[in-house]
């Protein structure tokens, strides 16, 4: 369950950082809960994993899953570059991702 836990707080973290962009500095106000409400679970969750997950996986995971996340709904729902070099830093980083999981 552990991984569960953690899969979702990852996604939980690159929601809040995506609606964070949307708030507008938090400015306008459902964007700014809809963000709020997921870091929230987000940190819930990410503690929940460390039950079954040393930290220093668990929070590698967890950062990893809400960089990359958060450049492919840049890149998809924000206008944000495509460039190749992009796609080969989000490439690595997801390969980084693995490699820790792999190597843990």
């Amino acid at each position: 369950m552990s991984w569960v836990y953690l899969i979702g707080a990852g996604i939980a973290e690159m929601t809040a950082v995506f609606f964070m962009g949307k708030s507008k500095g938090y400015q306008i106000v459902k964007w700014s809960i809809v963000s709020v409400l997921s870091f929230s679970l987000s940190f819930y969750w990410l503690s929940k994993s460390l039950e079954g997950i040393p930290l220093s996986l668990a929070y590698s995971i967890w950062v990893g899953i809400g960089a990359a996340g958060g450049v492919i709904l840049g890149m998809l729902y924000l206008n944000e570059s495509k460039s190749r070099w992009r796609i080969f830093y989000l490439i690595l980083i997801i390969g980084s991702v693995i490699g820790l999981k792999v190597v843990a």
